[in-house]
């Protein structure tokens, strides 16, 4: 019965309150009576417009959230309400702190003294990931738009259908800013290059070469010899060649004529062929890959992986130190799957441990024991390389109970 009489005043209480207007909360005073390091983010060059506004409720729950520093939501959803078009959606290219929705990597969400609330200078900013853009400034030529510090004159920063983030396609991108009249004929010799790709040859960012030309260049470019490759140059014929491209390079590079024999050859019956891997002008890698070795080869490796970082091993390791790069007889191109292969390194592996060697056999194949027999090259779950746990589950593949 006491029960029964006090439920009228609970529901008159519970009326009362929800009729009731909530008082009003004096943004951002009552916020910075706890958090008054943020009073002198309010005089930064460069204020988040909700930030200066005062409204701290715009972004943040002032009771629980689920979130770190009590956002309202994640940060990719929070961002987007009201900078929808600064994460353009399908993009083929897009910029992976964006992707992620990982805006604060490079904006401070509330204030800074740099253009569009950068933690950093632009060049600072990217510098920080990309870590080449560090040592540009130091080389003796720099392009323009780097020594300025200005990466926006050629990248979209937050993605791009274009490979690199481009906002426009090269060469049109470049004749945004470099005349392609007599002066540039004269200095191509002449040739018609004015729809070639103008990177192909120069470094778009720094060299240490003369006009910005990449570091490593081919012989018949750097002695201007470009007949040798091309037919009709100086009738105005184009740049056409004069037979394949494997047929062209083999001229010159024989001794990668004798992979055509091996079992597996690595891009020799591609119709590319060569100019798969190699740039035919000039590179800033080695042997004039198109890129870095691991990213080279990465871009048609482990695509069906989805972190294909994890399938990265041996960091500094070259992909050529394990595998041969034209073709050889084994089915992955190992230089060797005897004990040689990582023996050459790890000198000292298992000399007082687990047998290896022809005389040891591995009861699943009925094949010698090999590094490979319990290691993995590629994208192992366990450290040392191994793809089961050392613990029991990889032993007892060979020693049954």
């Amino acid at each position: 019965m006491r029960y029964l009489l006090l439920l009228p005043v609970l529901l008159l209480v519970s009326v009362s309150a929800a009729g009731a207007e909530l008082p009003a909360v004096d943004e951002p005073a009552v916020c910075l009576e706890c958090h008054g390091e943020m009073k002198a983010t309010f005089e930064e060059s460069h204020v988040h417009t909700a930030f200066a506004d005062g409204e701290c409720s715009g972004c943040h729950n002032p009771h629980a959230s689920k979130h770190a520093g009590l956002l309202a939501s994640a940060g990719r959803t929070l961002c987007r309400r009201c900078h929808d078009e600064m994460a353009p959606a399908g993009v083929a290219v897009p910029h992976p702190p964006v992707d992620n929705g990982d805006c604060v990597q490079c904006h401070d969400p509330h204030a800074s003294a740099h253009k569009g609330q950068l933690r950093q200078r632009l060049v600072e900013n990217c510098s920080g990931c990309h870590q080449a853009a560090a040592n540009w400034t130091e080389r003796s030529l720099v392009h323009e738009p780097v020594s300025d510090g200005e990466c926006l004159t050629c990248h979209a920063v937050h993605g791009s259908d274009l490979e690199g983030m481009l906002v426009a396609a090269v060469p049109g991108l470049c004749f945004e800013c470099h005349d392609a009249g007599d002066d540039f004929a004269a200095a191509h010799g002449g040739r018609a290059v004015v729809d070639a790709d103008c990177t192909a040859c120069h470094d778009p960012h720094a060299s240490d070469q003369p006009n910005l030309l990449r570091a490593h260049q081919h012989a018949p470019f750097a002695g201007d010899d470009c007949g040798k490759c091309h037919d009709a140059l100086e009738s105005g014929g184009g740049f056409a060649i004069a037979a394949s491209s494997q047929d062209m390079c083999l001229q010159c590079h024989r001794s990668v004529g004798t992979f055509r024999d091996a079992t597996n050859r690595h891009n020799l019956d591609d119709e590319a062929s060569c100019l798969n891997c190699h740039t035919p002008h000039a590179s800033n890698a080695t042997d004039l890959l198109r890129r870095d070795e691991a990213t080279l080869c990465m871009g048609c490796h482990f695509n069906d992986k989805e972190d294909k970082s994890a399938w990265i091993t041996h960091d500094g390791l070259a992909c050529r130190e394990c595998h041969v790069a034209h073709g050889n007889d084994d089915s992955v191109l190992l230089r060797t799957r005897d004990t040689m292969l990582c023996g050459r390194c790890h000198e000292s592996a298992h000399q007082v441990t687990h047998p290896v060697g022809e005389d040891v056999i591995d009861p699943r194949t009925g094949l010698s024991i090999n590094c490979l027999s319990c290691h993995q090259l590629h994208g192992a779950r366990f450290e040392q390389y191994l793809p089961l746990s050392p613990n029991m589950e990889l032993c007892i593949q060979c020693h049954k109970r």
